[in-house]
C-alpha cells in the first residue's frame, strides 16, 4: 500500500492507498513543528494500530509539505523504523505549467491540488477552492496551464482572531444556522463565517471565469470545511476531501508507471 501525506500549516493528513488506487484509511492531526524523529514514529505507529496495518504492508510514501521544519524528521524517521526513502514532491516533479511571477512561493500542495483536478477533470477550466488555514483559489486552465489564484484568511483562522480579540466571546463550534439572519450572537458568528464564505466563494468565482472569459468551468472544493460550505453556496459542482491525497496517489504512479 501506499502511504499519502500532506503536511500543512494547521494540519498533517495520512491517506493510505491500496492498488486500485482507493482510499483505504484517512486521518487527520494536529501539526506540531517541534515533533521530533521519534515522536513521530510514536505517532505513526499508533495509527497503523488503529488502521489495524502492519508496517511492512507499507510499500512507500510520498510527502507534500509546507512546513520545512518537519521534512527532515519525517523522512528520517521513515528511513530509520520502515526502511522506505519517502519523496518529498516539489513544483518541478508535477506536470502542470505554472505562470505565477514566482512559482516557488506557490505552496507545493496548492499545484498537487491542481494535477488532481486535472486527472479528475481531463480537458476542463477549473478552480480549486481549499478551505485551510487559508481558503485558497487555483486557477487552472483545460490546457493544464496553473493560472494563478486568490488567498483569503481561512475560516477558522477568522475565528480564532476574533475569540483572541473579543475576549467575551465563548468558544464556537462551527455548523449551518436554520436561518440566515441569526438572533443570537453566537449564531450570528456561525452564519457570517460560512453564509458569508459560501457568498464569498460564489462570487468570486464568477468573477474569476468573467476575467478568464469562460463560459464554464469545473469548481472543486476540498477541506474539512468543504461539506458546510456546500450548504451556503451555489456554484460549488465536486467536493473532495481527499483531493490533494489523490493528487500524490497520481503523481506517484506517474512517477513508477
Amino acid at each position: 500500500m501506499l502511504l499519502t501525506i500532506d503536511i500543512g500549516n494547521t494540519n498533517i493528513t495520512y491517506g493510505l492507498f491500496d492498488g486500485g488506487g482507493e482510499v483505504v484509511h484517512y486521518a487527520n492531526s494536529k501539526t506540531d513543528k517541534q515533533m521530533t524523529t521519534d515522536d513521530l514514529a510514536v505517532h505513526f505507529f499508533r495509527l497503523l494500530d488503529l488502521w489495524e496495518v502492519a508496517k511492512t504492508g507499507i510499500r512507500g510514501a510520498i510527502i507534500s509539505s509546507v512546513v520545512p521544519r518537519l521534512d527532515y524528521p519525517f523522512q528520517h524517521m521513515f528511513v530509520k523504523y520502515l526502511n522506505i526513502t519517502p519523496v518529498f514532491i516539489g513544483r518541478s516533479q508535477i506536470p502542470v505549467k505554472i505562470e505565477y511571477d514566482n512559482p516557488s512561493e506557490i505552496g507545493a500542495d496548492r499545484i498537487v491540488n491542481a494535477y488532481a483536478g486535472i486527472c479528475l477533470c481531463p480537458g476542463k477550466n477549473l478552480i480549486i477552492v481549499d478551505f485551510g488555514t487559508a481558503t485558497t483559489f487555483d486557477v487552472v486552465s483545460a490546457e493544464k496551464v496553473y493560472v494563478g489564484g486568490l488567498i483569503v484568511p481561512g475560516i477558522l483562522t477568522s475565528l480564532s482572531a476574533m475569540e483572541e480579540k473579543a475576549s467575551k466571546l465563548p468558544h464556537i463550534d462551527l455548523s449551518i444556522t436554520p436561518k440566515l439572519i441569526a438572533k443570537n450572537t453566537v449564531d450570528g458568528i456561525r452564519s457570517g463565517l460560512l453564509n458569508g464564505s459560501g457568498a464569498m466563494m460564489d462570487g468570486v468565482n464568477r468573477r474569476i471565469m468573467d476575467e478568464m472569459k469562460w463560459k464554464e468551468c469545473v469548481v472543486i472544493v476540498t477541506g474539512g470545511l468543504s461539506e458546510l460550505i456546500q450548504q451556503s453556496s451555489t456554484s460549488i459542482n465536486i467536493i473532495d476531501k481527499h483531493l490533494t491525497l489523490k493528487g500524490l496517489y497520481y503523481i506517484w504512479k506517474l512517477m513508477n508507471d
